[in-house]
Order: structure tokens, then C-alpha cells, then sequence
């Protein structure tokens, strides 16, 4: 399960700031993309709380992974029928004087060689490689942590991983919205 889950990350790593890019208008872009991408969160969060509680036995991880397979044909199927390739409207000016001029975005291989090049960018992705694997340790090992500091029960375990989880996603929103509004991106990464 766990390659499976990392053969998705590109997917929902990369898909937000595309999202973004094709839906928000500038002063909105870091806060969808930050809300888009660390919502990962409240999957794991639910997992913390509907998983903790149903999978005590063989029989309820059996149920767990059925409510898990319902849910996402269910919203897999109301992706298919209600995402559109490009909102109606451009979001912005810049949106529009891009689709009046034609532009394209260039090939993947061309962004990550130019992405690569552009100074700076390995730090801040190194950065964020390490908080990817920082809160994927927290996470999986929350329980151990917690009974260290004498919290036994299964309940206050998935409490405390489902508020661990919701406090990145909260914090992504925070930091989005201020650098949509201040535009300082530096100081946000450093």
C-alpha cells in the first residue's frame, strides 16, 4: 500500500499548482495551491479517527477499506462529472492576455530543467522533502509518541494524530493566504 501511495504523490503534488494556475487569479494562487495540497491531511486525519476506530479486528479493516473504496469511486465519479478543463471566465487579467496570445505551457522536461536552474530552488525543495518526511514520521509512529507521554488510549492517539494532521493543513491556509497578500514568499520559505 505504502509504494502505491507514493506512486500518487506527483499526482497530487503537481495537479494543485496547476489547478491553481488555471482557476485562481494571481492574489489567490498560494492559498489554493496550499489549501489544495496539504487537504492530503485530512485524509490522514480521518484515517486517525474512522480508521482508529473501525480497524480493531481483521473484520474491521475489512470495513474500513470498503467504506474507503466506496468513498472514493463515489467521488471519483463526481469528479468525472462535474470538473471542467477551464472555468468559462479567466480568472484574471493575465489569464486572459495568455489566452489571447496563445500560450502554451512548455513540455514537463523543459519546466523541471528550468525549475532546477533557477537559483534557489533546490533549497526550498529540499526543505519541503524534509517536511514531507518529518510529519509522515510523526504520523506513523504518533502512537508510541504519545504513549511516552502517557496518553494510552486509543482514542487521544487518533485525537492527537487527526489535530497533528489538521494543524498542517491550517497552517498551509495561514501561510497561503499571507503570501498571497504580501507576495513574500522568501521569508515564508526560510
Amino acid at each position: 500500500g505504502t509504494v502505491m501511495v507514493g506512486f500518487a504523490q506527483p499526482y497530487f503534488q503537481c495537479t494543485p499548482p496547476m489547478l491553481s494556475a488555471t482557476w485562481f487569479a494571481s492574489n489567490e494562487r498560494a492559498t489554493a495551491t496550499a489549501t489544495a495540497l496539504n487537504f492530503n491531511q485530512i485524509g490522514i486525519a480521518v484515517a486517525f479517527l474512522v480508521g482508529g476506530h473501525m480497524a480493531k479486528n481483521e473484520v474491521g479493516i475489512h470495513d474500513y477499506f470498503g467504506l474507503i473504496s466506496l468513498l472514493c469511486i463515489a467521488v471519483t465519479l463526481g469528479t468525472f462529472l462535474q470538473f471542467q478543463n477551464k472555468p468559462p471566465v479567466p480568472p484574471s487579467y493575465s489569464e486572459l492576455e495568455k489566452l489571447m496570445r496563445g500560450e502554451k505551457e512548455p513540455p514537463f522536461l523543459e519546466s523541471v530543467k528550468k525549475l532546477f536552474g533557477t537559483p534557489g530552488f533546490t533549497v526550498p525543495l529540499a526543505a519541503f522533502i524534509c517536511s514531507i518526511s518529518i510529519t509522515n514520521i510523526v504520523g506513523t509512529f504518533i502512537d508510541e509518541v504519545m504513549e511516552r507521554g502517557g496518553i494510552t488510549d486509543q482514542l487521544g492517539v487518533d485525537l492527537a494524530g487527526a489535530g497533528f494532521e489538521l494543524a498542517i493543513l491550517l497552517g498551509g491556509i495561514i501561510i497561503g493566504g499571507d503570501v498571497d497578500e504580501t507576495k513574500e514568499d522568501k521569508p515564508v520559505t526560510l
